[in-house]
Protein backbone atom coordinates (compact mmCIF):
# COMPACT_ATOMS: atom_id res chain seq x y z
CA UNK A 1 0.00 0.00 0.00
CA UNK A 2 1.05 3.62 -0.51
CA UNK A 3 -0.41 7.08 -0.23
CA UNK A 4 -0.54 9.57 -3.07
CA UNK A 5 -0.30 13.23 -2.10
CA UNK A 6 -0.55 15.23 -5.29
CA UNK A 7 -0.04 19.01 -5.00
CA UNK A 8 -2.67 21.13 -6.72
CA UNK A 9 -1.35 24.45 -8.01
CA UNK A 10 -4.45 26.21 -9.32
CA UNK A 11 -5.57 29.62 -8.07
CA UNK A 12 -9.22 28.63 -8.45
CA UNK A 13 -8.68 26.03 -5.66
CA UNK A 14 -6.86 28.12 -2.99
CA UNK A 15 -8.10 26.03 -0.07
CA UNK A 16 -7.14 22.66 -1.55
CA UNK A 17 -3.52 21.66 -1.08
CA UNK A 18 -3.76 18.11 -2.40
CA UNK A 19 -5.98 16.31 -4.85
CA UNK A 20 -5.70 13.12 -2.79
CA UNK A 21 -5.30 12.76 0.94
CA UNK A 22 -4.94 9.33 2.47
CA UNK A 23 -5.98 7.41 -0.65
CA UNK A 24 -4.49 3.94 -0.71
CA UNK A 25 -3.23 2.22 -3.82
CA UNK A 26 -4.22 -1.42 -3.61
CA UNK A 27 -2.24 -4.48 -4.58
CA UNK A 28 -3.82 -4.49 -8.06
CA UNK A 29 -2.44 -0.99 -8.72
CA UNK A 30 -5.80 0.77 -8.43
CA UNK A 31 -7.16 3.48 -6.18
CA UNK A 32 -10.41 2.87 -4.29
CA UNK A 33 -12.54 5.77 -5.51
CA UNK A 34 -15.90 4.78 -4.01
CA UNK A 35 -17.88 6.88 -1.55
CA UNK A 36 -16.40 9.99 0.03
CA UNK A 37 -13.01 9.56 -1.63
CA UNK A 38 -14.45 10.92 -4.89
CA UNK A 39 -15.73 14.16 -3.39
CA UNK A 40 -12.78 16.45 -4.15
CA UNK A 41 -12.32 15.07 -7.65
CA UNK A 42 -16.00 15.36 -8.56
CA UNK A 43 -16.34 18.89 -7.19
CA UNK A 44 -13.25 20.19 -8.92
CA UNK A 45 -13.79 18.50 -12.28
CA UNK A 46 -17.56 18.98 -12.55
CA UNK A 47 -17.95 22.44 -11.00
CA UNK A 48 -19.12 24.65 -13.91
CA UNK A 49 -17.18 27.60 -12.50
CA UNK A 50 -13.89 25.80 -13.19
CA UNK A 51 -14.54 25.73 -16.93
CA UNK A 52 -12.99 23.69 -19.71
CA UNK A 53 -9.52 25.20 -19.39
CA UNK A 54 -9.39 24.73 -15.61
CA UNK A 55 -10.49 21.12 -15.94
CA UNK A 56 -7.85 20.51 -18.60
CA UNK A 57 -5.16 21.79 -16.26
CA UNK A 58 -6.43 19.43 -13.57
CA UNK A 59 -6.20 16.51 -16.01
CA UNK A 60 -2.66 17.55 -16.88
CA UNK A 61 -1.77 17.43 -13.21
CA UNK A 62 -3.34 13.98 -12.69
CA UNK A 63 -2.16 12.36 -15.93
CA UNK A 64 0.45 10.10 -14.33
CA UNK A 65 -2.07 8.72 -11.80
CA UNK A 66 -5.13 8.71 -14.08
CA UNK A 67 -5.04 5.03 -15.01
CA UNK A 68 -4.89 4.06 -11.33
CA UNK A 69 -7.87 6.31 -10.62
CA UNK A 70 -10.10 4.79 -13.28
CA UNK A 71 -9.21 1.28 -12.15
CA UNK A 72 -10.55 2.27 -8.76
CA UNK A 73 -13.75 3.47 -10.43
CA UNK A 74 -14.07 0.13 -12.28
CA UNK A 75 -14.54 2.11 -15.50
CA UNK A 76 -16.34 0.00 -18.14
CA UNK A 77 -16.57 2.56 -20.94
CA UNK A 78 -13.72 1.20 -23.10
CA UNK A 79 -15.06 -2.36 -23.06
CA UNK A 80 -18.54 -1.14 -24.00
CA UNK A 81 -17.09 0.79 -26.94
CA UNK A 82 -15.24 -2.28 -28.22
CA UNK A 83 -18.24 -4.59 -27.81
CA UNK A 84 -20.43 -2.14 -29.72
CA UNK A 85 -17.94 -1.69 -32.55
CA UNK A 86 -17.30 -5.41 -32.93
CA UNK A 87 -21.04 -6.03 -33.31
CA UNK A 88 -21.31 -3.29 -35.95
CA UNK A 89 -18.33 -4.35 -38.06
CA UNK A 90 -19.26 -8.00 -38.45
CA UNK A 91 -16.83 -9.69 -40.88
CA UNK A 92 -15.08 -6.51 -42.00
CA UNK A 93 -11.31 -6.49 -41.64
CA UNK A 94 -10.74 -4.59 -38.42
CA UNK A 95 -7.26 -3.50 -39.47
CA UNK A 96 -8.77 -1.51 -42.38
CA UNK A 97 -11.08 0.63 -40.25
CA UNK A 98 -9.82 4.13 -39.54
CA UNK A 99 -10.92 5.36 -36.11
CA UNK A 100 -10.82 8.68 -34.26
CA UNK A 101 -10.66 8.20 -30.49
CA UNK A 102 -12.12 11.55 -29.40
CA UNK A 103 -11.33 12.57 -25.83
CA UNK A 104 -8.73 9.81 -25.83
CA UNK A 105 -7.10 10.84 -22.55
CA UNK A 106 -4.36 8.38 -21.62
CA UNK A 107 -5.50 5.93 -24.29
CA UNK A 108 -7.76 3.53 -22.38
CA UNK A 109 -10.32 3.24 -25.19
CA UNK A 110 -7.61 3.17 -27.84
CA UNK A 111 -5.79 0.38 -26.03
CA UNK A 112 -8.95 -1.72 -25.84
CA UNK A 113 -9.63 -1.10 -29.55
CA UNK A 114 -6.07 -1.95 -30.52
CA UNK A 115 -6.15 -5.17 -28.54
CA UNK A 116 -9.33 -6.11 -30.43
CA UNK A 117 -7.59 -5.65 -33.79
CA UNK A 118 -8.61 -2.07 -34.63
CA UNK A 119 -5.12 -0.73 -35.27
CA UNK A 120 -5.72 2.41 -37.37
CA UNK A 121 -6.19 4.85 -34.52
CA UNK A 122 -5.86 8.58 -34.14
CA UNK A 123 -6.59 10.38 -30.87
CA UNK A 124 -7.61 13.84 -29.73
CA UNK A 125 -7.68 15.40 -26.27
CA UNK A 126 -7.23 18.92 -24.84
CA UNK A 127 -4.86 17.70 -22.12
CA UNK A 128 -1.26 17.48 -23.30
CA UNK A 129 -0.34 15.65 -20.12
CA UNK A 130 -2.85 12.90 -20.89
CA UNK A 131 -1.69 12.71 -24.50
CA UNK A 132 1.90 12.28 -23.36
CA UNK A 133 0.83 9.17 -21.44
CA UNK A 134 -1.20 7.92 -24.42
CA UNK A 135 1.76 8.35 -26.76
CA UNK A 136 3.83 5.96 -24.67
CA UNK A 137 1.41 3.14 -25.56
CA UNK A 138 2.59 3.25 -29.17
CA UNK A 139 -0.85 2.53 -30.60
CA UNK A 140 -1.83 5.86 -32.18
CA UNK A 141 -0.95 7.31 -35.54
CA UNK A 142 -1.74 10.98 -34.91
CA UNK A 143 -2.43 12.60 -31.53
CA UNK A 144 -3.95 16.06 -31.62
CA UNK A 145 -4.16 18.39 -28.63
CA UNK A 146 -7.35 20.43 -29.11
CA UNK A 147 -10.70 21.34 -27.63
CA UNK A 148 -13.93 20.24 -29.30
CA UNK A 149 -16.54 22.95 -29.93
CA UNK A 150 -14.71 25.58 -27.92
CA UNK A 151 -16.13 28.89 -29.17
CA UNK A 152 -17.50 26.97 -32.19
CA UNK A 153 -14.05 26.48 -33.70
CA UNK A 154 -13.60 23.68 -36.20
CA UNK A 155 -10.92 21.09 -35.58
CA UNK A 156 -7.95 21.05 -37.95
CA UNK A 157 -9.14 17.77 -39.44
CA UNK A 158 -10.74 17.41 -42.91
CA UNK A 159 -14.36 16.34 -43.33
CA UNK A 160 -15.09 12.62 -43.78
CA UNK A 161 -11.72 11.50 -42.42
CA UNK A 162 -12.79 8.45 -40.42
CA UNK A 163 -14.84 5.29 -40.70
CA UNK A 164 -15.65 5.37 -36.99
CA UNK A 165 -15.46 7.90 -34.19
CA UNK A 166 -15.52 6.75 -30.57
CA UNK A 167 -15.93 8.89 -27.48
CA UNK A 168 -16.32 7.57 -23.95
CA UNK A 169 -16.95 9.73 -20.89
CA UNK A 170 -15.81 12.94 -22.55
CA UNK A 171 -19.18 14.63 -22.96
CA UNK A 172 -20.17 16.52 -19.83
CA UNK A 173 -19.62 19.60 -17.73
CA UNK A 174 -16.28 21.26 -18.52
CA UNK A 175 -15.61 18.73 -21.28
CA UNK A 176 -17.13 18.25 -24.75
CA UNK A 177 -20.40 20.25 -24.90
CA UNK A 178 -23.53 19.09 -26.75
CA UNK A 179 -22.44 21.13 -29.78
CA UNK A 180 -19.53 18.72 -30.12
CA UNK A 181 -21.80 16.30 -31.96
CA UNK A 182 -21.62 18.54 -35.05
CA UNK A 183 -17.84 18.08 -35.22
CA UNK A 184 -18.17 14.35 -34.58
CA UNK A 185 -20.58 14.07 -37.50
CA UNK A 186 -18.32 16.17 -39.74
CA UNK A 187 -15.29 13.94 -39.19
CA UNK A 188 -17.00 10.65 -40.09
CA UNK A 189 -17.58 9.38 -43.63
CA UNK A 190 -21.13 8.72 -44.85
CA UNK A 191 -22.04 5.22 -43.74
CA UNK A 192 -19.61 5.39 -40.84
CA UNK A 193 -20.46 5.19 -37.16
CA UNK A 194 -20.21 7.32 -34.04
CA UNK A 195 -20.17 5.44 -30.73
CA UNK A 196 -20.73 7.80 -27.82
CA UNK A 197 -20.69 6.55 -24.22
CA UNK A 198 -22.13 9.14 -21.80
CA UNK A 199 -22.66 9.04 -18.05
CA UNK A 200 -26.33 8.58 -17.22
CA UNK A 201 -26.19 11.46 -14.74
CA UNK A 202 -24.96 13.79 -17.49
CA UNK A 203 -28.10 13.12 -19.50
CA UNK A 204 -30.46 13.20 -16.54
CA UNK A 205 -29.02 15.91 -14.28
CA UNK A 206 -26.28 18.09 -15.80
CA UNK A 207 -27.20 21.65 -16.72
CA UNK A 208 -26.66 22.27 -20.40
CA UNK A 209 -27.08 18.58 -21.20
CA UNK A 210 -30.25 17.19 -19.63
CA UNK A 211 -32.61 19.20 -21.83
CA UNK A 212 -30.29 19.73 -24.77
CA UNK A 213 -28.11 16.80 -25.84
CA UNK A 214 -30.77 14.32 -26.91
CA UNK A 215 -33.02 16.95 -28.55
CA UNK A 216 -30.01 18.03 -30.60
CA UNK A 217 -29.37 14.42 -31.56
CA UNK A 218 -33.01 14.04 -32.63
CA UNK A 219 -32.83 17.23 -34.70
CA UNK A 220 -29.73 15.99 -36.52
CA UNK A 221 -31.62 12.85 -37.42
CA UNK A 222 -34.60 14.90 -38.59
CA UNK A 223 -32.18 16.95 -40.72
CA UNK A 224 -30.91 13.78 -42.39
CA UNK A 225 -27.38 14.02 -41.01
CA UNK A 226 -27.36 10.70 -39.18
CA UNK A 227 -29.68 7.97 -37.91
CA UNK A 228 -29.85 6.38 -34.50
CA UNK A 229 -28.76 2.75 -34.57
CA UNK A 230 -29.17 2.09 -30.85
CA UNK A 231 -29.48 3.72 -27.44
CA UNK A 232 -28.37 1.28 -24.75
CA UNK A 233 -28.56 1.98 -21.02
CA UNK A 234 -26.22 -0.04 -18.81
CA UNK A 235 -25.73 -0.01 -15.02
CA UNK A 236 -21.97 -0.24 -14.54
CA UNK A 237 -20.29 2.64 -16.38
CA UNK A 238 -18.51 3.34 -13.10
CA UNK A 239 -18.59 1.50 -9.80
CA UNK A 240 -21.77 3.30 -8.71
CA UNK A 241 -22.98 5.07 -11.87
CA UNK A 242 -24.83 3.99 -15.00
CA UNK A 243 -24.14 4.96 -18.59
CA UNK A 244 -25.76 5.25 -22.01
CA UNK A 245 -24.25 4.18 -25.33
CA UNK A 246 -25.50 6.16 -28.32
CA UNK A 247 -24.64 4.67 -31.70
CA UNK A 248 -25.36 6.75 -34.80
CA UNK A 249 -24.69 6.04 -38.47
CA UNK A 250 -23.74 9.03 -40.57
CA UNK A 251 -25.89 9.64 -43.64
Amino acid sequence: MLLILRPLHYPMFPSVKYVFKFIEVSDNNSIDMSGEKTTILREKFLDPSVGMVGTTRAYDDLAEEYNQIVKGYQYKGPLRVVDTLVSLMGDRNRADIKIMDLGCGTGLVGEALYDAGFIQLDGLDPSQGMLDVARLKGIYGELLCAYVALENEKLAIPDNSYDVLTISGSMGTNMVPPEGIFEMWRLVKPGGYIINVVRQETIDESEGFKDKLEPMMHQMEADGKWKLVSRVVFPDYLVDKGGVIFTHQVC
